[in-house]
């Protein structure tokens, strides 16, 4: 009886740690990748498979992420670090999670992810094949395992790709920066750890910014 009411008492405190890690999805509509990450967590709280430490490390990047969110405004710089770290840091976390429940855990992450790129695609209101650049590559970082040189490499090319629609540069200069940036991608895409989908979509938005750099590769 003793050990039942100490099981009993530790899963209370789990629940109640738990609470603030889902207040960010509760403050919004939820989806259903989303419903289902949080009733998986709260399994894995009851089933004791997830420590407090580790819902205070969820909770704190998910406050990362939705700062980011909220901070984002048109033509600001790119900034793909924070994110990667936050959702890496998630993964890890994730990945010490007793199994079954990481295994779940690690699925429901994976699938809130790709829900939330086929929001973004299917609300995409611009023909700017820049704009979706970013986008595939934004992607492709949250679900590859990049390494942190690869995330600032891309992010580094895709703030010069935006500052060249301002430049006052002349026309050749403006091409060949473009080169040099979509090249830059393009190497960056084919070394690291990324799905062939993510890749390829990222290749084929290279392409459509025009000549020179982003060859399509098998």
């Amino acid at each position: 009886m003793t050990r039942i009411l100490g099981i009993l008492s530790l899963s209370m405190v789990l629940a109640a740690q738990l609470a603030p890690v889902v207040a960010v999805a509760q403050q919004a509509p939820v989806s259903p990748a989303q419903q289902k990450f949080r009733d998986d967590l709260k399994a894995a709280v009851l089933n004791g498979s997830i420590t407090i430490p580790q819902l205070k490390d969820l909770q704190a990047n998910a406050e990362i992420l939705k700062a980011y969110k909220a901070e984002q405004r048109p033509g600001a710089p790119v900034d793909l670090i924070t994110p990667w770290s936050a959702v890496s840091k998630m993964k890890a976390v994730i990945a010490s999670v007793k199994p079954p429940d990481r295994g779940k855990l690690e699925q429901d992450l994976f699938m809130m992810m790709a829900a939330k790129q086929a929001e973004s695609a299917s609300t995409e209101t611009t023909s700017d094949p820049g704009k979706k650049l970013g986008k595939d590559i934004f992607g492709a970082v949250m679900r590859g395992k990049p390494t942190e040189a690869q995330v600032k490499s891309l992010q580094d090319s895709l703030n010069q790709l935006q500052s060249i629609k301002t430049s006052q540069e002349r026309p050749l200069q403006k091409l060949m920066a473009m080169k040099q940036a979509k090249s830059s991608i393009e190497q960056t895409m084919n070394a690291g750890d990324f799905r062939t989908q993510d890749r390829q979509a990222v290749l084929d938005d290279l392409n459509s910014l025009g000549p020179g750099g982003g060859r399509n590769r098998s």
